[in-house]
């Protein structure tokens, strides 16, 4: 999927320019390596991609900064894993 593999892309970029934190992407690469798992998740891996391209690291510095937190994008990457978890305790659960 093209999608995820725009995430990979990106998140490499900004891993690469030095500010972006690295203990994100771990879970980011995660994602990325398995669109199978979170194909559903279409919505919140656009999201991701749009939040990880404006990170700054000194976000919410201005008064009219639109740029994006470490923590804004970890509670984006909560929400695709959270989910895909819950789904899964589902299916097992036999629900």
């Amino acid at each position: 999927m093209k999608l995820f593999e725009q995430l990979n892309r990106i998140a490499l970029q900004q891993n690469e320019e030095g500010e972006f934190p690295t203990w994100l992407m771990t879970d980011i690469m995660t994602i990325a390596d398995q669109p199978e798992h979170y194909a559903d998740k279409v919505h919140l891996v656009k999201k991701l991609i749009t939040q990880i391209g404006s990170f700054d690291a000194y976000a919410g510095a201005g008064c009219f900064n639109t740029s994006v937190s470490a923590e804004t994008i970890k509670t984006t990457i909560q929400q695709i894993v959270t989910k895909q978890h819950s789904n899964n305790r589902g299916v097992e659960n036999g629900l």
